[in-house]
């Protein structure tokens, strides 16, 4: 996330990171795992994104149809959350919001939107994909900066940039280590553009007629006449 020029422009973001990092409690292949933030605006990006999170509301989505988050699929999801959470906050993180189960919840695998800041790539869950509700949010001082930290993982199947430079978003996009690179949206996959992982973020490519080629055995027919 790098500066934003258009007044709004800093909402809009802070807006689709929200959705994209807790969308199906954040079970999904393509979630936001880590949020890199320039410096000169962290403290900014991370009071907006907690408000937001503030706002969602978490229900029984078959009770309330405008809910905006409902459980976690199972117990070993929660607890796999918790100890990511615990994790962090043992060496040092801080819990801006979140963290737990909610209140009103007694029963079932529901999980309070959990925002996480002052993290390291020493924590685990700057590490391991935890499918949960939790965004770990970091600062970085600079462009070749932001790029080694988001790279410096075993995965890699999208990523999502911000920034109001059109050469910045050329570049960062060319060095970051992803399958997709999304600029200034966060839609992580499309029927016809190819989808598929680098690293260790699976095998192969899906979507597109990239996809086709998966299929195919390519053969060499070499004839002398």
């Amino acid at each position: 996330m790098f500066p934003a020029a258009k007044a709004g422009a800093t909402l809009k973001a802070v807006n689709e990171c929200v959705y994209r990092s807790f969308r199906n409690m954040g079970q999904v292949c393509n979630s936001i795992n880590r949020i890199y933030v320039e410096k000169p605006i962290i403290d900014d990006f991370v009071n907006s994104f907690t408000d937001k999170c503030g706002s969602l509301v978490i229900e029984d989505g078959i009770k309330n149809p405008d809910a905006d988050l409902g459980p976690i699929v199972s117990l070993d999801g929660v607890r796999k959350t918790e100890a990511h959470i615990k994790d962090a906050l043992k060496k040092g993180a801080y819990l801006k919001c979140g963290g737990g189960k909610p209140e009103k919840f007694k029963k079932g695998f529901f999980f309070e939107p959990t925002v996480i800041t002052n993290v390291s790539h020493q924590m685990v869950i700057m590490n391991k994909e935890t499918f949960g509700p939790v965004a770990p949010i970091m600062s970085f001082e600079c462009l070749d900066e932001a790029i080694k930290l988001a790279n410096n993982s075993s995965y890699g199947l999208v990523s999502y940039v911000y920034t109001k430079d059109f050469l910045k978003a050329i570049y960062v996009s060319e060095n970051l280590q992803f399958g997709t690179v999304s600029v200034n949206n966060v839609i992580g996959a499309e029927v016809g553009y190819p989808y598929g992982g680098w690293k260790d973020s699976g095998i192969g490519i899906e979507a597109s007629e990239h996809a086709l080629y998966e299929y195919l055995n390519l053969k060499h027919i070499r004839i002398k006449i």
